[in-house]
């Protein structure tokens, strides 16, 4: 234990603090993660009305704490790793030369435990025992996930990536448009979330505090997809790279192109899946827990950063017009070939335009187009995750050995075109409309800061964090 002088000022009570440094979910995910040490700060000295007690060293052992997880108690010397509640019924303070047991003078935050000593040589005993439901930010994290080895990010949120991450189990850090995101990367293994009878896997903690997952399934075994489809039925204008897009046709311009005024296929088959009482009704029973202010981000910037990556590139993104998306120049060079070092955001630009949301959070972030809280996942979070340009990669968690569909944009030459994950693992582009409709749509939800889970889970894929259903 590590014992320091805390002095009250206002000379009514005296305080013993107990810090369990439990955080908020990115902070405890990053840590490892983020095995909480706890630290006791004891008074030695407290100015009580007008005289002063001094605690020799042997009145310092003022407090015993015990752990029960169903069997026995355990005297420990930490707060235990994961989350409890205290036991109220059986923690107590006793003060000298009385037998009165006080149980109205310790309470507990989550972070703190604060207990009101009123006289020289008061002993407190707590005791803790599981919490029934807790959310992820207290959940005991099993992993021997890493952070040393994680890109370099700079101070705008880009990453900088010069390969797939197949060996090391990472959980790293960046910026996203909320504020500071953490994510998984290469072959974690302490990312799995069961909600009902489906499994999903975090891709990352959004700076908000809300939770990404990826759908993998109602078999843990095997990733799944919900549906093999096109990204859309039509090709032949630049506007069908959009998750959502105008109704003019031919478009005219970029702005009537990519107005959010028609649902692309694949924003239909999210639709009609969550709706349908045998696939997503599972996960519409949760949907009190889906966030719909976190968007998702259909990046239909024109590429800006090179003043030509295909032959007769007209940065007009209408119509017919050869066109290059920003996505585009993260990841491969005017050649095609893909870059030495890419450049991956969690950012989106045009957030009123292309951040699909269900509703605006309270910096007015989002379009608010989307009907559900659903969308698909970025080139870029894939990227980050551990895929990369031409260079397949079967060992890191978003691998499924198949096609599946992306939210970022291509380029339009002879038709639209969107990035999917190959199924090896690499980014690809893919035409919106697919040759032989042979690419799977994975969702990707947002859990809500304060989704409460059941307390037996480690994040494993035999264990994985439960989403408790009130």
């Amino acid at each position: 234990m590590k014992f320091e002088k805390l002095n009250e000022s206002n000379g009514k009570v005296s305080r013993v603090f107990l810090y369990g440094l439990i955080t908020g979910v990115a902070l405890l995910i990053v840590s490892n993660l983020f095995l909480t040490k706890a630290k006791y700060k004891v008074v030695d000295s407290a100015k009580l009305v007008n005289s002063t007690i001094n605690y020799s060293s042997a009145d310092l052992n003022v407090i015993a704490m015990y752990k029960n997880d169903g069997e026995k108690d355990e005297l420990i010397k930490e707060v235990p790793k994961g989350y409890y509640d205290i036991d109220n019924e059986r923690s107590y303070c006793k003060v000298p030369d009385s037998d009165n047991l006080i149980k109205d003078k310790i309470t507990y935050d989550g972070r703190e435990v604060n207990i009101k000593i009123t006289q020289k040589g008061t002993k407190c005993y707590i005791y803790f025992i599981p919490a029934a439901a807790n959310t992820l930010a207290d959940l005991k994290l099993k992993s021997n996930t890493e952070t040393d080895g994680c890109p370099t990010v700079d101070e705008n949120g880009i990453a900088t990536i010069t390969g797939i991450e197949d060996t090391k189990k990472l959980i790293c850090s960046s910026i996203d448009d909320y504020g500071e995101t953490y994510y998984f990367r290469g072959q974690a293994d302490n990312n799995w979330i069961k909600i009902g009878d489906t499994y999903w896997r975090i891709i990352r903690i959004n700076g908000d505090g809300t939770i990404r997952l990826i759908y993998n399934g109602t078999n843990k075994e095997e990733t799944a997809v919900i549906a093999n489809v096109d990204f859309n039925e039509q090709s032949s204008d630049n506007k069908y790279v959009g998750f959502m897009f105008g109704k003019e046709s031919p478009t005219t311009s970029y702005d009537t192109a990519h107005k959010n005024e028609e649902k692309s296929t694949i924003l239909k088959t999210i639709e009609n899946w969550y709706n349908n009482e045998s696939t997503g009704q599972e996960l519409k029973r949760y949907e009190q827990y889906l966030d719909g202010t976190t968007g998702f981000c259909n990046d239909r910037q024109i590429n800006k950063n090179q003043s030509e990556w295909l032959t007769g590139d007209t940065k007009l993104g209408y119509d017919k017009n050869k066109t290059a998306y920003a996505p585009l120049n993260r990841f491969f060079d005017a050649t095609g070939a893909q870059l030495l070092s890419s450049k991956p955001t969690f950012k989106c630009e045009n957030k009123k335009r292309d951040l699909f949301t269900m509703s605006g959070n309270e910096q007015g972030y989002g379009n608010g187009a989307l009907l559900y809280p659903i969308g698909l996942i970025t080139a870029d979070e894939v990227v980050y995750a551990g895929g990369y340009g031409m260079i397949q990669n079967n060992k890191y968690f978003l691998y499924s050995s198949q096609y599946y569909w992306t939210l970022s944009p291509n380029f339009y030459t002879e038709g639209s075109s969107v990035f999917v994950v190959h199924y090896k693992g690499n980014l690809r582009h893919s035409w919106v409309k697919a040759a032989n409709n042979d690419i799977g749509v994975r969702p990707v939800i947002n859990l809500k800061a304060d989704t409460p889970f059941t307390n037996d889970g480690d994040g494993s894929k035999d264990k994985p964090f439960t989403v408790k259903l009130d």
